[in-house]
């Protein structure tokens, strides 16, 4: 499996649909705008982000450490050649055959179009028919209802809700956690 995750981060660009792709970010990605969509309480306020301020040399260094992972398929979500979000399966658990996903669409431009639930049903099939994954999860903050409706759309379940997990502005929010297995 890992030499089969080595391949997919070398591999070519998966197509999402016409000029919309993942692959693997690399330094020359790193742009003002994804710098400032990290940054951007809007973009980033149902993740843990939202609690640090990110600098190039941040992003630099966490590309750096995914393209080393023997864990992680880490993609950058990109229309044309503007990189507008990520998608991540990791930490993958190889033994359980497991693992979580993440992801962001960092262009508020690229907001409703889909965009999302395309990335995701691409790694979902990655996982599953790629690296034989048997179940794949996800969380969300409860306030999060696009972030809920995409993973739906997905065929994830929701397998349980951890009460108040999650300080958000001056309250507390639940996790919802989402898991899928194979078809």
């Amino acid at each position: 499996m890992i030499e089969t995750l080595a391949k997919l981060k070398l591999g070519p660009p998966q197509l999402l649909r016409p000029n919309l792709t993942l692959r693997t970010i690399k330094e020359k990605d790193i742009s003002p705008a994804y710098i400032k969509w990290m940054n951007d309480s809007d973009i980033v306020k149902y993740t843990e982000q939202r609690f640090a301020q990110t600098t190039a040399q941040d992003i630099k260094i966490y590309i750096d450490q995914m393209a080393d992972s023997r864990h992680d398929l880490f993609y950058g979500i990109f229309d044309h050649d503007a990189h507008i979000g990520t998608v991540k399966l990791g930490a993958i658990n190889f033994r359980h055959k497991t693992a979580d996903l993440s992801y962001i669409i960092g262009s508020k431009a690229h907001w409703g179009q889909g965009i999302a639930s395309l990335a995701i049903s691409t790694m979902v099939q990655i996982g599953f028919s790629r690296l034989g994954l048997m179940k794949i999860c996800a969380g969300v903050y409860a306030d999060n209802k696009a972030s809920s409706r995409v993973l739906e759309k997905n065929d994830f379940v929701i397998e349980g809700i951890k009460k108040s997990q999650y300080l958000y502005g001056s309250k507390r929010v639940d996790a919802v956690l989402y898991g899928r297995v194979p078809d």
